[in-house]
């Protein structure tokens, strides 16, 4: 299914499209918890992640100052971070725990891009097609992008704690766009979220592309790549 209007920038999420996290969470949380003398399970903690997270609410600020707004972000992980060690156990010093937790995943090192990544951006750019980033993440992202080598491949990076809105709201796409200097329907916008890529996006107007890397979408009216270099036959 070829794009409906000529594509003049295009947009990623950021994890579970370009980059993920290094290793599974549950094994990260229960490594930081084994190093404060708890034993918590792995299984259990990827369990609460996937069952806590979807219900968090959404990760967005409006009309905060920056230090303000810091203070928000950390408060939205700790509250997540507590609830999912809680439903797999206990940690005596919690405070020192999420500090490192959250300490650790502010780092490049906690994370890695997708193999095709850089040159899916790099594609793209060659194309002559601006580049943006829009992810339901906060302030740690730029600095993460930065140092796994993405910063030289994208035009803007928006984050929702940044602009107090986030996907599926229309806001975080319209926000995008105008920063790219696109209008919606010349902007394609590709993520591995269902709801929040594909129909946030469309409903903003914007073109949309939804990456199935566990190929669990049927067949239907909605384009689905399962590899991020699909792109370049979709554009073409």
């Amino acid at each position: 299914m070829p794009p409906k209007h000529h594509i003049q920038a295009i947009t990623f999420d950021a994890a579970g499209t370009i980059m993920q996290v290094r290793d599974p969470v549950g094994e990260t949380y229960a490594r930081f918890a084994r190093d404060l003398g708890e034993t918590l399970s792995p299984e259990a903690l990827d369990a609460g992640f996937r069952t806590v997270f979807p219900h968090m609410p959404p990760m967005a600020f409006a009309h905060r100052t920056d230090a303000a707004r810091v203070r928000a972000e950390r408060a939205w992980w700790r509250d997540l971070v507590e609830r999912v060690v809680q439903s797999a156990g206990h940690v005596a010093d919690f405070d020192r725990y999420f500090d490192t937790l959250f300490a650790h995943y502010a780092s490049g090192k906690a994370w890695r891009a997708y193999p095709e990544a850089h040159g899916v951006l790099k594609s793209a750019r060659q194309r002559g097609l601006r580049v943006g980033v829009i992810s339901n993440f906060d302030s740690r992202l730029p600095p993460i992008l930065r140092q796994l080598g993405f910063d030289h491949l994208v035009d803007t990076v928006v984050y929702s704690t940044q602009y107090g809105a986030a996907k599926p709201d229309p806001r975080i796409f319209h926000q995008t766009v105008e920063v790219l200097q696109s209008q919606p329907e010349s902007t394609l916008h590709v993520g591995d979220n269902l709801e929040a890529d594909y129909h946030g996006a469309c409903a903003a107007g914007l073109q949309a592309v939804h990456l199935d890397r566990r190929d669990r979408m049927a067949a239907g009216d909605i384009p689905v790549i399962k590899h991020l270099g699909e792109l370049d036959g979709y554009l073409a």
